[in-house]
């Protein structure tokens, strides 16, 4: 019996150039408020200071959900649906209207292409796009605006 054995995508945070277009596609400006997350974040904002977004910050996964609400938050690491979800909390980590650029975990079962939107909409965001690239796959979601109401549970 063969196996097959997916190398892992290199992380966002590793490609300058695949980390800026993206954020120049989600519509992530150097004055936005940037929390950047995971075990490629401080590449990341590393990258970010070099290239202006002075406004970029780390923040540890276990505090996303607890920060005050930024414009953009940015997970440049292969994540998927489990970690996703234990990072962000229901969502109240960015403000409305704000965006989450998230890596894409490579994972080649049936259902894996659509876990990550799915949960994204399932906790209040509306998948506005996407990238492949050297770096993977990259979902790019806005959190939608609630009006000043939270969804019932």
């Amino acid at each position: 019996m063969s196996t097959l054995t997916l190398q892992p995508a290199r992380p966002l945070a590793a490609d300058d150039d695949s980390l800026l277009r993206v954020l120049k596609q989600a519509g992530v400006g150097k004055d936005d408020l940037i929390r950047v997350s995971g075990p490629a974040g401080p590449a990341a904002v590393l990258c970010l200071y070099r290239h202006g977004y002075e406004r970029a910050a780390y923040v540890h996964p276990n505090w996303v959900s607890a920060t005050r609400a930024a414009d953009a938050l940015l997970i440049p690491h292969p994540c998927g649906t489990t970690e996703l979800a234990a990072m962000i909390q229901g969502g109240d980590c960015l403000r409305d209207g704000g965006v989450l650029i998230v890596q894409v975990q490579a994972d080649r079962s049936a259902l894996a292409a659509d876990s990550v939107p799915e949960l994204l909409r399932h906790v209040g965001y509306e998948v506005a796009g996407g990238l492949s690239g050297r770096a993977g796959d990259v979902c790019i979601a806005r959190r939608r605006s609630l009006g000043g109401f939270r969804k019932a549970a």
